[in-house]
Order: structure tokens, then sequence, then C-alpha cells
């Protein structure tokens, strides 16, 4: 990112392109064509002026800017004046007609905008074709012709250049160096990153930047002094109200009563202030310096910069380009967090619904067991037989919990592909004994095959749904069907219990339900005094 001086960049072309000018009419003997004593008083002046203006746009800002419309205005007039001296029928490259113009039309460019680019073309013609008339009507030695032919290539050198100018604009591009960390939690690290950057753009002793949270009440503030950062939170009352407001930027000389603000992009304007209308500015002592404004979604800040080197109107863009660009990455760090936090929500449900699904529905059939064994045990039975049934359905939970845990570790193998039938038939055959009720599944003729998620996804559901119906629909019996049809996982799941209650009419299940609709499938609930069926429709290979 190179930084610019504009103002000295024109001042010294000027001068330079005066001093050039003045040596070709010395060395060369048959010009000026009229007027030669005039002619090089006029020229040696004029070289004094813009070695003058040079002078001044190295050593003050506040100059350049304010004397730039009259040099502007001088350098036309010297440019007819030069015509006048110069153009002959017999001086064809003499004249210093296309130079002049072209130097001022890009002194107009890159100083303000196309609009002064566009101004400056149009003075530039009207005065040289009426001064050139008047001239040639007055007898003045004119090759009328080819007058009129250099016009015309100044008009498309206008044009050329006000074009540019539009499609160039007054903005300017600036890219932060992405900081180390994980996104969303890299925000101080943004601060440093900015406070840095503009220190070392600016040649700044001193950077600060000052954000208050549109959220939290507190103002953070954030300093670099000759390297050194600091840190420090400060109390709303001291400046919210005004950071929380966008200013212009502002490059700002309190010692001389000076300040150019940026009004409505890229227009500027020169005010005489010993103060700059900031308490933020005026608190942390900056005489000399430059200030932008920072807004973000999450808030806004003053960013100032003192002490710095050689400042100059294009520092302005300078630092409104890196003040638009703080903000967009602050966006980006509050958008990342905020990411952040819904996964690890979605995360979070994902496995409360997994636990609640299988270990929790697990441990109540088995107290469900235990209870039964007690009673089986006082009428005198033998237990043993219970007892290693409930051992093995420990064992298999014990390894379906595993598998949870590694799928967890190491993340959903979603390109593998299982068939469905032989995992629903031992997962209902357990789910029977488990729960002492008949099981039934139905499958289409075809093989089902589908990612190992997917089929996670279908286990978890019937075994949440058989649960509820031997819980809470004191079932006996459970039928599960499941059909493949264009492109959909129908999943139906009957029972013979008391169907729900009367006083939940519409509730659903609250676990099968979230499933489903973080699967993007649809789910039907009838309930009756017969029983309960659940109607699931799921995109085959959705993921969750």
């Amino acid at each position: 990112m190179g930084r610019r001086n504009t103002g000295r960049v024109v001042a010294t072309g000027r001068a330079v392109l005066a001093l050039a000018f003045l040596l070709a009419l010395w060395l060369d003997p048959n010009v000026p064509v009229r007027g030669a004593v005039y002619g090089y008083s006029l020229l040696t002046i004029y070289t004094l002026w813009t070695a003058g203006l040079m002078i001044v746009a190295w050593q003050s800002w506040w100059y350049d800017y304010r004397l730039a419309p009259l040099a502007q205005g001088v350098d036309i007039a010297m440019f007819l004046v030069a015509v006048y001296f110069t153009e002959s029928r017999f001086t064809e490259f003499q004249s210093p007609f296309l130079a002049f113009a072209a130097f001022l039309l890009v002194a107009a460019m890159v100083r303000w905008n196309w609009r002064a680019t566009a101004v400056t073309a149009v003075v530039l013609l009207v005065a040289n074709l009426s001064f050139g008339l008047t001239l040639y009507h007055f007898g003045v030695d004119l090759d009328l012709f080819r007058f009129v032919r250099r016009t015309i290539y100044m008009i498309l050198l206008s044009s050329m250049l006000i074009w540019l100018s539009m499609s160039r604009g007054s903005g300017r591009t600036i890219t932060l160096t992405e900081p180390a960390g994980i996104p969303g939690e890299r925000r101080d690290l943004v601060f440093d990153t900015v406070l840095t950057l503009v220190a070392r753009s600016l040649g700044a002793k001193h950077v600060a930047f000052a954000f208050a949270s549109s959220e939290e009440p507190w103002i953070d503030l954030r300093r670099l002094d000759g390297g050194d950062s600091a840190r420090q939170r400060l109390a709303p009352e001291e400046f919210a109200e005004e950071l929380l407001s966008p200013r212009p930027a502002t490059l700002f000389d309190l010692t001389r009563e000076r300040q150019l603000m940026a009004i409505d992009g890229d227009t500027l304007i020169a005010q005489r202030s010993g103060k700059v209308e900031s308490r933020f500015a005026n608190s942390l002592g900056a005489d000399r310096g430059i200030m932008v404004s920072v807004q973000s979604v999450t808030g806004s800040g003053h960013l100032v910069a003192w002490e710095a080197d050689a400042l100059s109107f294009d520092d302005i863009g300078l630092l409104t380009a890196i003040g638009d660009e703080f903000g967009r990455a602050l966006d980006r760090e509050e958008m990342a967090r905020l990411a952040r936090n819904a996964a690890e929500t979605g995360v979070r449900h994902a496995v409360a619904r997994d636990l609640h699904d299988s270990v929790a529905q697990f441990l109540a059939g088995t107290l469900f067991r235990l209870e039964a064994l007690r009673r089986w045990i006082r009428e005198g039975n033998d237990p043993e037989g219970e007892i290693d049934s409930i051992k093995n359905a420990l064992r298999r939970e014990q390894g379906q919990l595993r598998l949870l845990i590694e799928r967890l570790r190491r993340g959903q193998e979603s390109d593998r592909s299982t068939d469905i039938a032989d995992e629903l038939r031992d997962l209902l055959a357990e789910a029977g004994a488990h729960w002492h009720i008949q099981t039934e599944l139905i499958l289409p003729d075809r093989v089902l095959p589908m990612s190992v998620q997917l089929s996670h996804e279908i286990r978890q559901l019937v075994r949440e749904a058989i649960a509820n119906a031997a819980r809470h629909g004191k079932c006996q019996k459970v039928l599960v069907r499941i059909t493949d049809e264009q492109g959909h996982i129908r999943l139906s799941i009957a029972d013979d219990g008391i169907g729900f209650p009367a006083i939940d009419h519409g509730a659903r299940p609250r676990s099968i339900s979230e499933r489903v609709e973080a699967l993007g499938g649809r789910f039907e609930l009838h309930s009756s005094d017969g029983g309960t069926r659940l109607e699931i429709a799921l995109r085959s290979g959705e993921h969750a």
C-alpha cells in the first residue's frame, strides 16, 4: 500500500514544466515568435511562482490546498500567454499547447475529481478558442487549421481524462493482513493490526482508537505510542454518544487553527478553527493529526493519528479507506463469532438429542426392567436369565455410546453407505427385549442403502419412538414401516397404546420434532385411544 502526496507531485511537476519551457525558449533562437522581452519576463516570473508553490507544498498541507484553485487559474492564464508568445504557422513543436493542457487536466484529476477535470477542460477549450480566434481576427500570424486541429486533440485528451477520472473515483482499496487465531475470537488482534498499519502508513508516533459498542456500556480505548501498546476501559459518559455518531474524516492543525474535512466522499472543505469538534481527540492532546470514524454492526469509534510525517489531503482518503476496511474486518469477526455460536449450539442440541434418545431412554428402560426383576425375585423365580439379558443390553449400549464418542471425535463419515434394514432388525429385536413388547419391521423388497449419518438419525428416531410408546403409551406392540419414494425416506412408527392424553392434543415429542427439523424433513403425529402413529419423511442422504 503506497502512500501518496498529490500536492507535492503536482507542485514539483509544475515547476519542472515551467523551467523546461523557459530553457526551451532560451535555447531556441526562433522562439518566442513575438514579444520576446515580455515573454521572457512573464515566464521567469511564472517559474519563480511555481518554485514558491513547490516549497509551500512541501511545507504546509493547508496552504497547498488553499492555494490550489488560484494556482490552477494562474496555470490556465499562463497557458494562454504561452500560446500567444509561441504560436505561429512555423512553430509546430515549440508551442507548449498540449503539454500545458495535459498538465492542467491531470492536476485537476489527481487533486480533485472528475467534476474539476471537466470544468478545467471546458475553461481551457473556451478560453483557448476565444483567445485564438481573437488573435486571428486582429491579424496575428496563426495557422488557424493547425490551431483548430490541436484543439480537437485537446478535446480528445480531455474526454479520456474525464472518463479515467470518473472510473478512478476518489476511493482507495486497503487490504488488512489476516490476523492469526480463530475467526470470531480475534477482535483484539484486529485492533492491534489496524493501529500498527496506521502508524506505519502515516509515519505517526501516536495512534489511538476508541470503540463504543452498541450493546455494552463501556468504551474500549486502544493506543499505540512509539511501538508501545496500551488498553483501557472508559466509562460510557466520557465519549459514548460522540463515538456512536459518524463524523467526517478530518485533517487538523490546532496550533495554526486549521482543519480540512471530507464531505460527501471526495469533497474537501477547509475551515479555520482552533478546536477539533471531538472530545476524544482533544483529550488525547493531539495538536496536529488526522482522524476518521469507523462504523460496524456492533458499534462505532474514532481512529486518530498524530505527530505524523508530512500529512497531506491525500491521507484523508488513505485513512478513510483504512477505517472502512477496519469496520468490515470487525463485521467479519462478528459474523464469525455468531456462526461459531450457532454451530456450537447446533452441536450441543445434536449431542443432547443423541444422549436423550439413546443413553437416557436406555437407562429409563433399564430401571423399568430392574423393577420388574425385583418383583420376579420376590415371587421366588430365578433371576439369572434376566440379569444376563440386562448385562448384554448394557454391553450393547456401551458399544453404541463408544461409537457416538468416536464419531464426535473424528467427524461423521457421511460418504460411507450402509444397509438400514439390518440395523433396524437388530434395533427392534433389542428394543422389544428391553421394553418387553412385540416389534415388527416392514421393509421394501429391495435394499435401502443410505449414508451412515442418515442411518444413525433413523435409528435414533426409532429408538425414541419405541421408548415413548412403551413408557408413556403403555403399548404392547410397535410396528415400524420404511419405504423409499421419489428420493424420500418415509418412516411410519405405529403402536397400540393409549395415545396422547386429550389435554396434550397437538403436542409433539420434542426430541423427534427437533431431529426431523434438523434433517429438513416433515413430521406428522396421529394419536387416538387406539394408539399413536408417527409419519416422518426425510430426504435421502440429507445431513443434519
